[in-house]
């Protein structure tokens, strides 16, 4: 009897585990990816704040607020395209601002009243997407934390990066 109650709480431990692993969902995954890019050294820790931990970088200090060159914005972690520079515009905000996407490469996460704005690909924090404020035709503003991207122009292909 103790052999018989031994191996089915053997087998419970094992298919319990197997449940957990096959359970994990995509997030904790994105998660993972996320943390071991930061511990790799590709990450700062003002960039680990606002990518992982979903901080905000201060208005009117990012590295991208202000670049008007042509070309396309990328999340920081992948290099997943997000934003073309055409849809840039001065919201006034303090932060880069976007009224359009590539939204194959974004998810919108609701995020209390707000609507937060993800990397598709890794889920790194991008920043919030707002509608109906009339900046532009569109309606639509991606509120961006310039932390959360790096920009490559265009035209010499040069990558660059929030360092």
């Amino acid at each position: 009897m103790y052999i018989i109650t031994t191996m089915i709480k053997r087998i419970l431990i094992i298919l319990f585990t197997a449940v957990m692993l096959v359970s994990c969902d995509e997030t904790s995954k994105e998660k993972l990816d996320c943390e071991t890019t930061f511990r790799s050294g590709e990450l700062s820790e003002k960039e680990y704040n606002v990518l992982i931990n979903k901080g905000t970088e201060l208005p009117f200090t990012g590295d991208l607020l202000n670049v008007k060159d042509e070309g396309v914005y990328v999340c920081r972690i992948c290099s997943t395209p997000l934003f073309k520079s055409e849809d840039k515009f001065n919201s006034g905000t303090g932060w880069p601002s976007f009224d359009d996407a590539i939204v194959e490469n974004i998810k919108l996460l609701k995020d209390g009243s707000r609507i937060e704005v993800v990397c598709a690909k890794c889920g790194g924090h991008m920043g919030h997407v707002f509608y109906g404020e009339r900046f532009t035709d569109k309606e639509t503003r991606y509120c961006i934390n310039s932390v959360s991207l790096n920009f490559i122009n265009k035209f010499t292909n040069e990558n660059y990066t929030n360092k």
